[in-house]
């Protein structure tokens, strides 16, 4: 039998300050022609932005999954999450002018039964966190990107994509999944190999309070509640 030599990065630290060299990995590994496409979840255009410089250079089809617009928690009050914001709209058109497929839709692990509670026992929350307590969030977030993307139609049925994901905010974690669309989960979705990711997987709340979660967040709340000031924001 012919055998494959996959290795996997383990990060001391959670979060944003991966986000760079997870990039780079993913990319260097999306060169496969195997490979249909790189699949980056972005709330605030930033992550995104940065995976569309590598896949420029290098060639390589990006796929950009957002949340809708909401806001998430912070050390200095809420940050505004989600692409279509109006205070992302320079982040979003630059990677819309390079043609990049911008997804959004509903967590295939936050459906609305979650609505009756985070902690109740639906099949969504299982999977959520045995997910998330056993691979850590990044790999729990680069799963349901990779569904996101095929539900959205922006990759097929059965393709082979990079997908990553992070902890809070960043990206820490990435892999090589064959991808199905959400409702054949369990019947059709592989993770295939896991190229990065956090050496430990749980998380603290709010995240930004772990002793292990590293990050610029001062860069976060620049332009919020304030009229957008471009790229720099976000960069």
């Amino acid at each position: 039998m012919e055998s494959l030599t996959s290795v996997t990065h383990y990060y001391r630290f959670k979060g944003e300050v991966n986000t760079n060299h997870v990039l780079t990995l993913a990319f260097r590994r999306a060169l496969d022609p195997q490979v249909a496409a790189v699949v980056v979840p972005s709330e605030t255009g930033r992550s995104a932005l940065k995976a569309l410089e590598k896949a420029e250079k290098l060639g390589v089809r990006l796929v950009v999954i957002t949340h809708p617009p909401d806001e998430t928690w912070g050390p200095r009050g809420s940050i505004p999450i989600g692409l279509l914001r109006p205070e992302y709209s320079d982040a979003r058109e630059k990677l819309e002018k390079a043609g990049v497929k911008i997804v959004q839709g509903s967590r295939p692990f936050a459906p609305p039964s979650r609505s009756l509670g985070w902690d109740k026992a639906v099949p969504e929350t299982l999977i959520d966190k045995l997910l998330g307590g056993l691979l850590g969030q990044g790999v729990k977030i680069a799963v349901e990107a990779a569904l996101m993307a095929a539900d959205a139609g922006a990759v097929e049925r059965g393709d082979i994509v990079v997908s990553l994901g992070g902890t809070y905010k960043g990206l820490d974690a990435a892999i090589v999944a064959r991808t199905t669309y959400s409702y054949r989960f369990l019947d059709e979705f592989e993770i295939l190999e896991i190229l990065a990711k956090p050496w430990s997987p749980r998380v603290s709340l709010p995240e930004y309070t772990d002793p292990n979660w590293r990050g610029d967040l001062d860069r976060y709340y620049e332009g919020v509640g304030k009229k957008p000031r471009g790229l720099d924001s976000f960069l």
